[in-house]
């Protein structure tokens, strides 16, 4: 099975998915989304292996603050962003993470052929859905995803049942 979280920002979605990480104890594959600002408040949006979600590499920036407005490097999402996830595929003892899928990829086709491709296979998939995206349609109707709405009322037990929700204990 696979599990997308979803909610208002600063809800708790990343907070449930690290939780249930630590509970599940699995090598983790994939990608991790990190801001970092520069100098002059200019701001760029990083794509991190989800090993190492510390890394900042040039090449591993997928979109930037211009013109007031983030900017997608589409072509990033279709070559570093596939990579990530076809090694990711490579792993079948780990979980693949997608933290955060978001409104920057929709013209990324690459890209979505690679969640495509994770979701279609059986190594375990956990991630975060930016609310309201149009291009999440193939992503929430899949079925082998599960997709859970975070609110502050339920983010509480959250990473518990996300974690048993991935072991397959709980529907």
């Amino acid at each position: 099975m696979h599990v997308f979280l979803t909610g208002d920002r600063q809800i708790g979605k990343s907070r449930a998915l690290n939780g249930a990480l630590a509970q599940l104890q699995l090598p983790v594959w994939g990608f991790r989304t990190r801001f970092l600002t520069r100098e002059r408040g200019s701001s760029s949006l990083y794509m991190a292996p989800a090993n190492d979600p510390e890394s900042f590499d040039e090449s591993m920036m997928v979109a930037e603050l211009r013109e007031g407005k983030m900017r997608p490097l589409t072509e990033r999402f279709d070559t570093w962003g596939v990579e990530l996830l076809t090694e990711a595929r490579r792993h079948p003892q780990g979980i693949i993470l997608m933290d955060e899928v978001g409104h920057l990829e929709k013209r990324a086709l690459l890209f979505q052929s690679a969640i495509r491709d994770c979701l279609d296979g059986d190594i375990p998939v956990l991630g975060v859905l930016r609310k309201d995206q149009e291009w999440h349609a193939f992503i929430k109707n899949h079925p082998k995803v599960r997709v859970i709405t975070v609110t502050e009322e339920n983010r509480g037990g959250m990473a518990d049942r996300v974690a048993a929700m991935i072991r397959g204990a709980a529907p």
